[in-house]
C-alpha cells in the first residue's frame, strides 16, 4: 500500500510523508519516504530519501497549506498515493477506517470543502 501519512507535529515534520509500505523503511540511515513540505523557505530534510517542498508564501503567511493544496493533491495522485493517514480528521469526518485510513479521493474531497 502506498499512502500519505499527516503529521501533525511542529516543524520540521512538515506536512507528513508518502509511505510505500511494499518497500523498506529505511535506505541506509534515511526513512524511505518522500516528505512533503511547504512555505516560503524551501530545504531538504537529509532524514528522508526525497522532499517534496511546495513553495508559497501566501501559505507560509497563513501557516496551512491551503494556498498549495492542489498542487499537493496532483503530486499524491502522480505518486500513486491510494489512502491518506489521518488521525485526527477522522475524528472529525466521515469516511475513514477504524485506523484513520481515508481513501486519496475521500480526503481530497474532505479538503477541498476547507479551501
Amino acid at each position: 500500500m502506498k499512502y500519505f501519512s499527516i503529521d501533525y507535529r511542529s516543524p520540521p515534520s512538515g506536512m507528513g510523508q508518502i509511505i510505500d509500505t511494499k518497500k523498506p523503511e529505511k535506505v541506509g540511515d534515511q526513512y524511505n519516504y518522500i516528505l512533503i513540505d511547504y512555505g516560503s523557505d524551501p530545504h531538504e530534510d537529509p532524514s528522508y530519501v526525497m522532499t517534496k517542498y511546495f513553495y508559497s508564501e501566501q501559505a507560509d503567511q497563513e501557516g496551512w497549506a491551503g494556498p498549495v493544496l492542489p498542487q499537493i493533491f496532483q503530486f499524491l495522485r502522480d505518486s500513486k498515493v491510494t489512502y491518506v493517514h489521518d488521525g485526527e480528521l477522522a475524528y472529525e469526518e466521515e469516511g475513514a477506517d477504524d485506523n484513520g485510513y481515508f481513501t486519496l479521493d475521500r480526503w481530497i474531497e474532505i479538503m477541498s470543502s476547507y479551501l
